[in-house]
């Protein structure tokens, strides 16, 4: 029984290096992806400015409509891209049906690269359409778009009530209170000789958390809760004086336990509330690549952005 746990521990100690690689690996690329498609954005805003700012009736005639109007070739590429980001939002939905090995990336990773192209897509979309407000059907499809990246934000809030592990793989609640359990006792151990008092206080802070939230607004006021608990217990561990590598681990866990807390505590109100949820997004999201597809339809067979883009005249 020794021999098995000792085994399991020294393989958990081996595949942490490359897990922490991977991580940073992961991390990296996003932050290179997101930092270079921010920055061409930014760039082209920048740039684009004194077109922007002239009034919809009088841009037709500004020295800047060939580079800046929504039928250029770099409007029509900032079209292009922001339509490929929509599109590659799709990739964290199709990977849960897909058997990919985690060589492709953990749940974590994807889960953030839905969001960065959540994001930075509207933005190339909003450039491509000039910073003007669309109507008619382009309108309609806009303002799927627009509730579709904010209906995103307010499901991964809902989602985040989900009990994870380190990797990112969500646990049920009999694994969560096991896993709760576990850290308890590995506390104990790691502050047997540490000052009794702010230690039990900073304990109690996680051990007596007993609220049952019922409504969104309730999810609110145990996120705040738990901020002031977090803030509380780092305090206390603080006052404690444990030494630098128990500080570390005892802030951790008590830190990782309130946060099962929290994801036990709100698990009931975001699932009842994730299924309200996904009535409203997927409809708009599908309106949303309906009606986008239909448009580059429209632009590609009648309105000569193929011919743009070749350089042909028309």
């Amino acid at each position: 029984m020794v021999q098995s746990k000792t085994s399991r521990v020294a393989r958990a100690r081996r595949s942490s290096v490359p897990i922490s690689l991977r991580g940073a690996l992961e991390w990296l690329f996003l932050a290179s992806f997101a930092g270079l498609l921010s920055g061409i954005a930014f760039v082209v805003l920048l740039t684009g400015l004194p077109y922007y700012v002239v009034s919809i009736n009088d841009r037709p005639d500004s020295k800047l409509a060939i580079w800046f109007a929504s039928g250029s070739v770099l409007g029509l590429y900032l079209g292009m891209v922001g339509t490929a980001l929509m599109v590659f939002v799709l990739v964290y939905s199709a990977r849960k049906w897909l058997p990919l090995p985690a060589v492709f990336g953990t749940n974590q990773f994807w889960m953030r690269f839905h969001q960065v192209c959540g994001v930075l897509g509207p933005v190339f979309i909003v450039l491509h359409g000039e910073l003007k407000m669309p109507s008619g059907f382009i309108g309609v499809g806009f303002w799927c778009m627009v509730l579709v990246m904010l209906s995103g934000f307010f499901g991964r809030y809902l989602f985040g009530y989900f009990p994870a592990t380190a990797t990112d793989r969500r646990l049920d609640l009999q694994e969560a209170m096991t896993r709760l359990t576990e850290l308890r006792e590995q506390l104990v151990a790691d502050t047997s000789d540490a000052d009794s008092t702010c230690v039990a206080d900073a304990l109690a802070l996680v051990r007596d958390f007993d609220y049952e939230p019922e409504t969104l607004g309730q999810l609110v006021v145990l996120d705040s809760e738990i901020r002031r608990r977090r803030e509380l217990v780092r305090i206390l561990l603080h006052r404690a004086d444990l030494p630098p590598g128990v500080y570390q681990k005892a802030e951790r866990t008590l830190l990782e336990q309130l946060d099962l807390r929290r994801s036990m505590a709100g698990f009931d109100v975001a699932r009842r509330l994730l299924r309200f949820w996904s009535l409203l997004h997927q409809p708009l999201a599908f309106a949303m690549y309906a009606i986008s597809a239909i448009h580059i339809l429209n632009a590609v067979f009648f309105g000569g952005s193929l011919a743009t883009l070749l350089g042909v005249e028309r």
